[in-house]
C-alpha cells in the first residue's frame, strides 16, 4: 500500500498545484490568498464532521478508535482554544483578513467547497468505509505537506512573522501521524482481499483528486468576491456553527 500512496502522490503532482507554486513565487497577491482561506475555512470546520460518521461504520472497535482519536484531536482534545476552527479563526485574524466573525458569514460559499464538502460526506456516509478511510487517509497525508509549503511563504513574504504563525505549523506535524492512523485503519483489508485493495485504491485517488482540485479551483477563482444578504449556515444540513 506504501508504493501505492507514493505513486499516486507522485501522479497527483500537487506540489505543481498553481496555488501553492504562485504563493511560494510571490505572484499570489495577499488579498487574493486571504480570500481563498475564508473560503477553505469552511472545509476545516466540516472536515471533522464526515470523520465522526466515518468512524462509526468502521467493525472493529480497536480500528475505530484510531479514527476517533482524530476526531478528538480535531476538536482540540476538548479544549476550544485548540479546536482547528478557532485555531484557523485566529490565523486569518492574524492576516488581517477579517476583523470578526461576521465578516466569514457574510462570505457565500463557494461551490469548489461545496464540492469539496458535499464529496467528503457521500463518501464517508454512503460509500463503503474503506473508500471512505482511504479519501481521508490520503487527504491528511497531502495536508501535513500542503501545511509546511503554506506556513513558509507567509513568513517568506513578510505576511506573518514565525511566532506568529498559528494553525498550519501545527498541521504540519500533526497530519502526518493522522494519515498513518488512517493507513493503520486499511493495512488488515489491504492483506485480506483483492476487492478490499480495489476499494482502498478508489479512495486513496478519490481523496488526492478531491484535495488537489479543491485548491486548483481556489486559485482560478481567486478573484472572486462573493458576499450574501443572510446569515447562517451555509447548508440546512449543517444546522448553527
Amino acid at each position: 500500500m506504501k508504493t501505492l500512496i507514493a505513486r499516486i502522490l507522485k501522479e497527483t503532482s500537487f506540489e505543481k498545484n498553481p496555488y501553492f507554486v504562485r504563493l511560494t513565487k510571490g505572484t499570489f497577491s495577499k488579498a487574493d490568498f486571504i480570500e481563498t482561506q475564508i473560503q477553505f475555512f469552511n472545509a476545516v470546520i466540516f472536515f471533522s464532521r464526515p470523520m465522526s460518521a466515518l468512524a462509526a461504520k468502521i467493525p472493529s472497535p480497536e480500528l475505530r478508535m484510531e479514527i476517533l482519536r482524530n476526531v478528538w484531536e480535531e476538536h482540540g482534545e476538548g479544549d476550544v482554544g485548540r479546536h482547528h476552527s478557532t485555531t484557523f479563526l485566529e490565523f486569518l485574524v492574524r492576516m488581517d483578513g477579517i476583523k470578526s466573525s461576521e465578516d466569514l458569514a457574510r462570505r457565500a460559499l463557494w461551490p469548489e467547497v461545496r464540492i469539496f464538502n458535499t464529496t467528503l460526506a457521500g463518501a464517508c456516509v454512503l460509500d463503503d468505509y474503506l473508500i471512505g478511510v482511504g479519501m481521508m487517509g490520503m487527504i491528511e497525508r497531502m495536508f501535513c505537506e500542503i501545511s509546511n509549503w503554506i506556513g513558509k511563504a507567509v513568513v517568506a513574504r513578510g505576511w506573518l512573522a514565525p511566532k506568529q504563525m498559528i494553525h498550519y505549523n501545527l498541521h504540519k506535524k500533526l497530519d502526518i501521524r493522522h494519515s498513518q492512523d488512517f493507513f493503520a485503519v486499511l493495512a488488515p483489508a489491504w492483506e485480506a482481499s483483492r476487492d478490499n485493495r480495489y476499494y482502498i485504491e478508489q479512495g486513496l485517488w478519490l481523496g488526492a483528486t478531491l484535495f488537489n482540485n479543491l485548491y486548483e479551483g481556489l486559485y482560478r477563482h481567486r478573484g472572486r468576491r462573493l458576499m450574501r444578504d443572510t446569515l447562517g449556515p451555509h447548508s440546512r444540513a449543517e444546522g448553527a456553527t
